[in-house]
């Protein structure tokens, strides 16, 4: 049975799913650290995460990573995450929860429209050698441009 909780102790092992989620390891350990990480857990064995950071603006969240294991997606475990965030986020007095995810990666863009976020910027060029990302495409679109996504609460 699947149940997602608050995660406490080292992150370390948690470094798979933050690289499952961004390609860079310069980027993920410049925020690893950061916020709170909720977990979800089907027994004893962790199958996916989303960290929570605070914006420092009043009332402002955002899920800097959200991952789950390859082999459990399509199962609506990414769902839970994202409501359990949203809840957490609310908890806390939280106004709006933004994320941000490559405009290559069509996939996780209608996930998170199905999920209530809704388009907000474009960074163009975000994808760069400079902050530790390789050139890469995802199905065949060259990952390039950052995609901000926000939802009220």
């Amino acid at each position: 049975m699947l149940a997602i909780s608050l995660h406490h102790g080292s992150r370390d092992p948690l470094i798979p799913l933050f690289a499952e989620a961004d390609d860079s390891e310069s980027q993920v350990s410049s925020y690893k650290d950061l916020g709170e990480i909720l977990v979800a857990r089907d027994a004893d064995r962790i199958v996916g995460h989303v960290q929570v950071v605070e914006t420092g603006d009043p009332g402002g969240f955002e899920i800097k990573s959200i991952a789950v294991d390859e082999d459990r997606r399509s199962e609506g475990i990414g769902a839970a995450l994202i409501k359990a965030a949203l809840e957490h986020c609310r908890v806390r007095d939280g106004r709006s929860v933004t994320l941000a995810t490559a405009a290559a990666s069509i996939d996780a863009l209608k996930f998170y429209q199905r999920n209530g976020f809704r388009l907000r910027t474009i960074i163009r060029d975000f994808y760069t050698p400079a902050r530790g990302y390789r050139p890469l495409s995802i199905d065949g679109i060259p990952l390039l441009d950052e995609v901000i996504l926000d939802i009220e609460l």
